[in-house]
């Protein structure tokens, strides 16, 4: 009789964690991030011309090859001091059908971040100027140095209410 050799290996890294590349950036004195399958480009800040009748937060609308993007400052959404906005770089982002620039003050890096390793939004963290800001965050990146709030766009385009 015969012995039959098990030639089924059971490779336990098949299974790979999901991971999220990221871009981070600052907006004030705090860093935050987006997902890079939202973003479509970093431009330098150009000549933004105002819309009469718009919110504080949309600071008007550039033209960029040929395509109106509106530009928003999300300073006050995310309640940070307001400075000068028209400074730093515009990350244009893609939601669904709308195309849109948010100023931002620094661009810094790319990363690839482990889903399981999001850490939940602090009460603290989450609250400023009296404002509970949590809802924008799906959640806290922790690098060596800083933490990062990953924004949670789908409540932040509710709140820039653009259409």
């Amino acid at each position: 009789m015969t012995e039959v050799e098990d030639t089924t290996a059971v490779d336990i890294n098949t299974h790979q964690e999901e991971e999220i590349r990221v871009c981070l950036f600052s907006i004030g004195e705090d860093i935050y991030a987006l997902p890079v399958d939202l973003l479509t480009e970093i431009i330098i800040t150009q000549k933004i011309f105002p819309v009469p009748t718009t919110p504080s937060h949309i600071l008007g609308i550039i033209n960029l090859r040929g395509n109106i993007v509106p530009i928003v400052d999300i300073r006050s959404i995310l309640s940070v001091s307001q400075q000068s906005p028209t400074t730093g770089q515009i990350a244009v982002v893609r939601h669904g059908t709308i195309v849109l620039g948010i100023v931002v003050d620094n661009v810094y890096e790319v990363i690839s971040v482990p889903e399981s390793s999001l850490l939940t939004v602090p009460t603290d963290y989450a609250t400023q100027s009296g404002k509970n800001r949590s809802r924008f965050f799906r959640g806290i990146i922790q690098r060596e140095d800083c933490l990062a709030a990953l924004l949670n766009m789908d409540r932040i385009y509710e709140e820039i209410k653009l259409t």
